[in-house]
């Protein structure tokens, strides 16, 4: 069996979709891969099988988008969970162009590069004392996507902020505040799949968010930092783990109550997605 690796030249119309939105960081083929954690020849077949839709360079180099990355984790979740075929699969995806702009992500990457590149440090020295390589903290910072959040805490601990001055919350604002319906601030992803919306916080009170997570999501690790919090489901399952081994499982109507110093976890159990109102007092998150 042969197969073509000739790569497509890029013509007029790709170049030209290639920088139809200046605002959308481009991402590399190894950048997906990372993100939805499948090997790049795995990307290569689905975007022959018309799955996944780049644009190209002017030198014919590969270029995605965010909503690319979403994409081809909702085709490995169909693939591996529920045995769907390539065909079936090709018929449940948005069509191209259908698919909502992540929100709220721009700005992370950016704000790393400038505190290391303040401290005059190299991306292997702050790589190597957060637990990350060399390159997937240069992935991060140029596309401002890849971390969970207990990398996000390592980033922030060794920089000296709070998770939310990473995430560019302004909790300088006290007093009253209304939030109509999903008309709270989008906050930047921690991982794909993860949706948090701002409800509202104040200077060492508390900080109010939304949290949706699609199903299988997780924090990929346990963190901690001082406060305490206060979380109640609204829809689907969410399971949090405390100490490395008290797990508790909870569903609609179901809450927690813990304090934020001790070592926590969670993870979406599907099938659908969960949402949770996610109370943290202090400003430590």
């Amino acid at each position: 069996m042969t197969h073509d690796r000739t790569r497509k030249a890029p013509t007029a119309k790709t170049q030209k979709a290639s920088t139809a939105d200046d605002r959308t960081p481009a991402l590399k083929i190894s950048d997906v891969a990372r993100l939805a954690d499948v090997s790049v020849s795995t990307i290569r077949v689905w975007e022959q099988k018309g799955l996944l839709q780049p644009t190209y360079s002017p030198t014919g180099r590969r270029l995605y988008k965010h909503a690319d990355v979403e994409t081809a984790v909702s085709i490995k979740r169909m693939r591996s969970r529920k045995k769907m075929p390539i065909a079936q699969i090709a018929t449940s995806l948005p069509a191209p162009g259908n698919v909502e702009p992540v929100s709220g992500i721009d700005g992370i990457g950016r704000l790393l590069r400038e505190m290391r590149t303040a401290r005059r440090l190299t991306q292997r020295e702050v790589a190597s004392a957060i637990g990350l390589t060399a390159n997937q903290l240069a992935s991060i910072e140029r596309t401002s996507i890849g971390l969970d959040v207990p990398a996000l805490k390592r980033i922030a601990t060794f920089f000296g902020v709070t998770l939310n001055e990473i995430m560019g919350v302004d909790t300088s604002r006290s007093g009253q505040e209304i939030v109509m319906r999903d008309r709270g601030v989008l906050l930047p992803r921690l991982g794909v799949g993860v949706q948090i919306e701002r409800l509202g916080s104040g200077v060492d009170v508390m900080d109010c968010q939304r949290w949706t997570l699609e199903p299988g999501v997780q924090s990929n690790g346990a963190y901690r930092h001082s406060g305490e919090e206060f979380i109640v489901v609204t829809s689907g399952t969410f399971e949090i783990t405390l100490d490395d081994n008290r797990v508790h499982v909870l569903t609609k109507g179901d809450s927690i109550y813990f304090n934020s110093s001790t070592p926590h976890s969670w993870r979406s159990l599907g099938p659908g997605s969960a949402e949770l109102i996610w109370v943290c007092v202090g400003d430590s998150f």
